[in-house]
């Protein structure tokens, strides 16, 4: 929910759009995960259109995301959106974070201005960058594990 305040000689015209709800202002006023991991599992730095970036350190144990913490730079929607965006993904297993949408960061919120759900959109999308890192890292891994030892790179042939 969201409160309007208008313009004092011009009633159609709105200023602004605060929010009312008392979710946004716990987020906004307490972050919830705010900080960085000693030892991130992955990590991904998001810059929004509007100059704002978010942080995202995930720590992921047997495919769930254990940790995720943020450190988000800019105004006070993109903060209450990290912080909410950190709380949904906790305890979520990598396939369901990536299913996490900017309405469900609103919806936690009790909704955000439209003019303000790009920085839902930042806090989701880095998380999303931050997973994708972690299956990079994965993959990365595995392949070094199934890798023969002393093979030849420079030969992909190798009888010739």
């Amino acid at each position: 929910m969201t409160m309007e305040t208008r313009h004092p000689e011009h009633s159609d015209e709105i200023v602004s759009v605060v929010p009312s709800d008392s979710r946004f202002w716990r987020h906004a006023r307490e972050p919830q995960n705010l900080g960085s991991c000693r030892h991130p599992t992955a990590s991904a730095v998001g810059t929004g259109s509007c100059g704002d970036k978010i942080k995202v350190d995930i720590v992921v144990k047997d495919n769930v995301l254990a940790t995720v913490k943020c450190l988000p730079e800019g105004c006070v929607y993109t903060v209450a959106c990290a912080s909410a965006m950190s709380v949904l993904a906790t305890g979520c297993n990598t396939e369901q974070a990536l299913k996490l949408q900017p309405e469900n960061v609103s919806d936690e919120l009790g909704g955000l201005p439209a003019d303000h759900l790009h920085c839902a959109r930042l806090a989701i999308n880095t998380l999303g960058e931050a997973i994708a890192e972690y299956y990079r890292k994965a993959l990365a891994t595995r392949r070094g594990k199934f890798a023969t030892p002393g093979a030849n790179k420079s030969n992909p042939n190798p009888n010739a």
